[in-house]
């Protein structure tokens, strides 16, 4: 599991900085809102400090030269012309050195769990329920821990790398990953689904009693409550909340960092930019209040 304790310096990768204003002890790479404390942070915006200020976990930026004098003088601070390419570098090497974020075990396949000859379990760092089915062609990646009464369909992929592309030398690059699933009690994915994992030392979780129809995604760092219900083309950006309970119909999209309340709806094909409310129902693209897009659609057809 992670071991969040662990700490490096600054000063360790000070190849990768043009200088280091202020050393500090970090845990991870991570951006503003990542859900990990501890973490270096890099900015290439003033406003990414403000954004800051509401954000706990955070000790230290990588960022230019002309941003250092707006850093708050109890962080660390180390100066790049590339703050993005630097933590890139940095991040990387943490993930290579053994044992850092992670202390590796072998797979535990609970006896009674089902496990299709087509399917491919990563052989460390994987666990999986009592009663649990995996099915043709689905593949369990490293990292994900799978309850017990889970069922995941034919071609799911649970562990997939998150789409975090970082442009480094004029090229774009898969950053490293960290990160891992985790996937309660009695959850049900059906065929050709994917969650993703993060690329920083921590789970995409999904709770108890969710299901999934066909060809749903599940970004990086998401967070489900218990009882959630994704179909058919639905999709959730990357760090989503949905609440216990919430209900996305078939090919709707919601976009990075918002909370959906508990038991709302997304209806089918709307495209969510903001917070839902608990209990709402929103459509519409933009999605907005149910009732009040009925009601515009029905002016607008007079």
């Amino acid at each position: 599991m992670f071991n969040i304790d662990k700490r490096a310096r600054l000063r360790e990768f000070a190849t990768y900085f043009d200088e280091i204003a202020r050393d500090i002890d970090f845990y991870t790479i991570g951006k503003v809102p990542t859900r990990v404390e501890c973490r270096l942070v890099p900015i290439t915006d003033r406003r990414h400090i403000r954004e800051a200020a509401s954000c706990s976990g955070i000790v230290g930026f990588i960022c230019p030269a002309d941003l250092v004098d707006d850093v708050p003088p109890d962080v660390g601070c180390a100066i790049s012309s590339d703050p993005i390419a630097a933590a890139y570098y940095v991040h990387r090497e943490l993930c290579g050195r053994s044992g850092y974020f992670w202390s590796d075990f072998d797979t535990v396949i609970a006896p009674d769990a089902f496990v299709h000859p087509r399917a491919y379990i990563d052989p460390r760092n994987v666990r999986i329920g009592p009663g649990s089915w995996v099915g043709p062609n689905a593949v369990v990646q490293e990292r994900s821990i799978i309850g017990s009464g889970c069922r995941i369909g034919a071609g799911t992929v649970i562990g997939s790398e998150a789409y975090e592309i970082a442009p480094i030398g004029g090229r774009n690059r898969l950053q490293a990953h960290a990160g891992g699933v985790w996937i309660g009690n009695n959850v049900v994915f059906c065929s050709n689904s994917a969650v993703a994992r993060s690329i920083y030392p921590v789970f995409t979780r999904i709770g108890d009693d969710c299901s999934f129809d066909n060809l749903v995604h599940v970004a990086h760092d998401c967070e489900l409550e218990a009882g959630c219900k994704m179909t058919a083309c639905s999709m959730l950006s990357g760090r989503v909340d949905l609440a216990a309970g919430a209900y996305l119909g078939p090919n709707s999209t919601v976009s990075n960092g918002l909370q959906i309340g508990e038991k709302s709806v997304v209806t089918i094909g709307a495209t969510v930019v903001r917070n839902v409310r608990n209990g709402a129902r929103v459509t519409g693209n933009f999605a907005i209040d149910h009732d009040k897009f009925i009601r515009n659609l029905k002016a607008t057809v007079r």
